[in-house]
């Protein structure tokens, strides 16, 4: 499936859009879990939804299941989405029940002017297990929900033509793809990209 296309205004309003939606999404799930994670008041949270932030690489002492190793590297990434050209940016400070974020880049400008980027962002799933996403199959915010046979446990997609949200669980982790490009991604490489992240999930975290 190829890139989609539209009018620059369109395609603008439906990011903006979309990353309100994808905001309450994340808040919900991170609310679960709040008193399971000390929390300090001078320390922001490490992930921010399409926010202007310096996102650090976490070491792998970071405390948490995951490490920055659990990321696909820049070479895995670009073999699924060729045009990326940075990255991983990645955060494994778990906060709540995010455990790790991993940040892709390419070489232009989202409709906002910053760095387009591919975001994937790894929650724990133990709790929930199959049902995580659940919410996402009936939100307005997420539409066309369609099912990715073979890839994981749980593995759909959402959204319309080169612009998908990708919804995945495999065993006790459970993540959300989704990105920033004007020009769109095809599916079949999203896919590539979520596999590559499954094989990262596997790898020791140390």
């Amino acid at each position: 499936m190829g890139p989609g296309s539209g009018s620059p205004v369109g395609e603008g309003d439906m990011q903006r859009t979309r990353m309100v939606v994808l905001a309450a999404v994340v808040a919900g799930l991170l609310a679960g879990c709040g008193s399971l994670v000390p929390q300090h008041a001078e320390t922001p949270p490490p992930w921010k939804v399409n926010a202007s932030v310096e996102v650090t690489t976490a070491a792998p002492d970071a405390g948490g299941p995951l490490s920055f190793r659990n990321c696909p590297t820049l070479a895995e990434a670009a073999a699924a989405i060729p045009i990326l050209v940075g990255g991983p940016e990645a955060n494994a400070v778990p906060f709540k029940t995010m455990v790790l974020q991993c940040v892709y880049t390419f070489d232009e400008l989202d409709v906002q002017g910053r760095p387009a980027t591919v975001d994937i962002l790894v929650f724990d799933a133990a709790a929930e297990g199959a049902h995580l996403w659940d919410s996402v199959r009936t939100d307005p915010g997420f539409p066309n929900p369609s099912e990715i046979g073979g890839l994981a446990d749980v593995g759909f997609a959402t959204g319309v033509s080169g612009q998908y949200d990708l919804w995945v669980v495999q065993g006790v982790y459970g993540f959300h793809m989704y990105h920033l490009r004007r020009g769109g991604i095809a599916l079949d490489q999203m896919v590539a990209l979520a596999r590559a992240m499954l094989t990262g999930l596997e790898r020791p975290p140390r």
